[in-house]
């Protein structure tokens, strides 16, 4: 049996460029209900998920200028009461679609980060 290989490191942050720290807290804390652990300058650091893995928030200068390359995927239970609510928070739906029987709809935050909400 072949031997399972080992990546370099382990998976402990997610970072999120925006570029304001407070509309994106309230998206994002109220999307994957998280709370803030720290803020100080231009990062916002939320608690630890039960995994251990942390979401933060880094505020930049630039806008977003292309298709994100990198995003997350939250599976939900309702996605129209999902959707209604990221609408709500300032992101909007870009688009739905269905493959091997999955269906997710893309949506992005108030700063165009696009990320999936999966039915789940």
């Amino acid at each position: 049996m072949p031997e399972q290989s080992v990546g370099i490191g382990v998976l402990t942050q997610v970072g999120i460029d925006v570029s304001d720290l407070n509309r994106a807290e309230a998206f994002y804390s109220e999307l994957l209900g998280l709370k803030r652990l720290v803020a100080h300058d231009n990062y916002l650091n939320f608690e630890p998920l039960s995994g251990g893995l942390t979401v933060y928030l880094q505020r930049v200068p630039e806008s977003k200028t292309s298709k994100t390359r990198v995003h997350l995927d939250v599976t939900v239970k309702d996605m129209e009461a999902s959707l209604a609510r990221v609408e709500g928070l300032g992101g909007r739906r870009l688009g739905s679609f269905q493959e091997s029987g999955q269906g997710w709809t893309v949506v992005a935050d108030p700063d165009g980060n696009e990320l999936c909400l999966l039915q789940g």
